[in-house]
């Protein structure tokens, strides 16, 4: 793991085709091997929760696509736009633990 103060690389923050990381700790970019995640082993629990927020994200993606279902949820939420797409994933995930 490489750590620069480079100003080209300075905000830098992201992946690169899935072979580099860049990383913001301070004022230093860190520069890391993209992580190899094939042969982790997830428990049921992790399961589920990967599962409920794929659904999520399907729910907020659509609500955020139909303008009016969009500003119904920004008054709901008492959200900005930019902020709507988190807030809409919270919800999902505060319904799904009080229906459960």
């Amino acid at each position: 793991m490489a750590s620069t103060k480079s100003l080209l690389l300075m905000k830098l923050s992201g992946q690169l085709g899935k072979e580099l990381v860049f990383k913001q700790y301070g004022d230093k970019t860190v520069v890391s091997k993209y992580p190899d995640m094939s042969n982790q082993k997830f428990n049921a629990k992790q399961r589920l929760v990967q599962s409920t927020m794929e659904d999520a994200n399907y729910e907020a993606k659509r609500i955020m696509a139909d303008e009016e279902l969009s500003k119904e949820a920004q008054v709901r939420l008492n959200v900005t736009r930019n902020k709507l797409y988190t807030a809409l994933i919270k919800e999902y995930f505060r319904n799904i633990r009080a229906g459960s």
